[in-house]
């Protein structure tokens, strides 16, 4: 499938009545999608590069309070903050996305693969593994959603971010994974104004932000900035819906919006994407509003941001 015509396919599917629009988008994800081969060795991985960058702070997970933006269809990130001794987890979502089937298997490839789950974290800075709750997980009934009380985890959906039922100064960490790149400009800002309000004295703002073109990673006759030459008004035709709506901010433009809010930026991890730049260097055309960046922050397709206030 072209990317064009996924993003038609992604059009149709938003345009049903809510409820079965959620049911055949997971359905497609799980027939051709990012559901079709679920890799729960990736997914822990994930949540542990999320552990590292904590180590990397000065700052234990163990005993932390944590809050997650955008769940997701799966609790990847909770399980390994569970496992690493993590207080408590919110975790939040616009969308009702998670399946309890997705809960289960992780669990399941969890407890089936004990010594490789102690090596992943092992090879993690900052990855203690609590072995009472990884004793505890193998005695767990894997029944959802009353499991998640055992995880320390509360899980809310649909919930609005900016405005989360916590009160003030009551989070150690405020966490996303893949996320804030699905976000709307405006409506981060306020997410991460709520940021400054849930964390503690010296709390923690550390996301992992994917801005490649997502239509690149199933369609790979594009390049990863593809998206760069279309107005917002071409992209929001192509890819305004919620399944696929990306806001196209470069890290310049997440770094920037976080010194408006009066957060102090302490760490940008990013990754310049080779064939990004070579895109670039051999002409793809751009929207004005990405032509005067330098060439190497339109070609970073993700980055680790580290940031308090």
């Amino acid at each position: 499938m072209t990317w064009r015509q996924k993003a038609l396919l992604q059009h149709l599917v938003a345009m049903l009545p809510r409820r079965l629009s959620y049911a055949a988008h997971y359905y497609l994800q799980r027939r051709s999608g990012g559901l079709r081969g679920v890799d729960e060795r990736h997914r822990l991985q994930a949540g542990l590069d999320l552990i590292e960058c904590i180590a990397a702070s000065g700052r234990p997970a163990a005993g932390g309070t944590f809050l997650e933006v955008g769940t997701g269809d799966h609790i990847n990130t909770p399980l390994v903050l569970w496992l690493a001794g993590a207080a408590r987890i919110t975790t939040v979502d616009l969308n009702p996305y998670l399946r309890g089937d997705l809960v289960i298997s992780e669990l399941a490839y969890v407890r089936e693969h004990l010594d490789e789950t102690r090596s992943l974290f092992r090879k993690t800075p900052g990855g203690a593994l609590n072995e009472d709750r990884l004793a505890h997980l193998g005695r767990l009934a894997l029944k959802f959603p009353s499991l998640l009380d055992e995880l320390s985890t509360r899980y809310i959906a649909p919930a609005d971010a900016a405005r989360v039922p916590l009160p003030d100064g009551c989070i150690d960490f405020h966490i996303s994974y893949a996320v804030l790149q699905h976000i709307p400009p405006q409506t981060l800002r306020g997410i991460l104004l709520e940021a400054r309000r849930l964390l503690k004295p010296g709390g923690l703002g550390i996301h992992w932000i994917d801005m490649s073109d997502h239509f690149s990673h199933g369609d790979h006759s594009i390049s990863p900035v593809n998206f760069l030459q279309f107005s917002d008004r071409e992209w929001r035709k192509l890819a305004g819906n919620r399944f696929m709506y990306q806001n196209r901010m470069r890290v310049d433009d997440y770094i920037r919006l976080l010194g408006e809010i009066g957060a102090t930026v302490r760490c940008v991890d990013a990754h310049v994407n080779e064939r990004a730049l070579r895109a670039l260097a051999d002409g793809l055309r751009l929207d004005p509003q990405f032509a005067g960046k330098e060439m190497r922050t339109n070609a970073t397709t993700n980055a680790w941001i580290t940031f308090s206030f």
